[in-house]
């Protein structure tokens, strides 16, 4: 199996991580642009909240993948007791 480079290796190759990415910086652009035009503080804390919520189920799902791939290359190699 050929090495991977570096590139290969990171977050970037993953179309949800760039996907994620792209809508919290269209948040912070929101939110910005909510601020030069002196939204009311509800408001923003409303918009606030919606970033913050599509920013951890974006990182509880990858932990729960994570959990899972963990547990079943676990399970798939052998045991070494026997």
């Amino acid at each position: 199996m050929p090495e991977k480079t570096w590139l290969q290796k990171t977050p970037l190759t993953s179309k949800k991580f760039l996907f994620a990415s792209a809508v919290n910086f269209i948040w912070l652009l929101l939110i910005g642009f909510g601020i030069s035009r002196e939204l009311s503080p509800e408001t923003l804390n409303a918009m606030i909240y919606s970033a913050a919520l599509t920013q951890s189920l974006y990182l509880g799902g990858q932990s729960a993948v994570d959990a899972f791939v963990r547990g079943a290359f676990a399970r798939s190699r052998p045991d070494p007791k026997e």
